[in-house]
C-alpha cells in the first residue's frame, strides 16, 4: 500500500506525462500545415507568435491577404474532427490577435483572414489535412 504522498506524487506524474506527447504532436501538425500551405502558394511569415492576449500558430500571406492559421492536430479519430475544437470565442480571439500582429509588424494593404487547418495523424497512414479558408 502506498502513502497518500506517494499516491499524489504518482497521480501528478501520470497527468504530466502526456504533455510532451501533445506538444510534439502539435509541433508536427504545425510543420505539416506549414508545408501544405506553402505548397498551395502561402508564404509563412511567423510561427507561434504570442502576445499577452494569446498565440497565433501560423501567420501567412496568401496573395494580398494576411492570414492567421489555427492548427488543430489529433492522433486519430477518437475525438472527432480536429476543426470541431475551434469555437466562436476562439475565432474572435484569433481575429484580434491577427490585428495585433499586423499592427506590430506594420503590415498594410490587403485584407485580414483567419483560416483553420485540421491534421489527423493515424499510425501507419498518411496524415489527413483539412483546410478551411475564412472561418471568421
Amino acid at each position: 500500500m502506498t502513502s497518500t504522498a506517494e499516491h499524489t506524487q504518482k497521480t501528478v506524474h501520470d497527468r504530466a506525462r502526456p504533455i510532451p506527447h501533445n506538444r510534439a504532436l502539435g509541433a508536427r501538425g504545425e510543420a505539416l500545415a506549414a508545408a501544405y500551405l506553402e505548397s498551395h502558394g502561402y508564404r509563412i511569415l511567423d510561427r507561434n507568435w504570442r502576445n499577452r492576449s494569446g498565440e497565433l500558430d501560423l501567420v501567412a500571406q496568401d496573395r494580398a491577404m494576411l492570414v492567421a492559421i489555427e492548427v488543430k492536430t489529433r492522433s486519430g479519430d477518437g475525438y472527432g474532427n480536429p476543426l470541431e475544437a475551434i469555437t466562436a470565442r476562439k475565432m474572435a480571439r484569433l481575429r484580434r490577435l491577427l490585428l495585433d500582429w499586423a499592427r506590430e509588424h506594420d503590415a498594410r494593404g490587403g485584407g485580414l483572414r483567419v483560416d483553420a487547418v485540421g491534421i489527423t495523424i493515424r499510425p501507419g497512414g498518411a496524415p489527413r489535412i483539412d483546410h478551411l479558408r475564412g472561418i471568421s
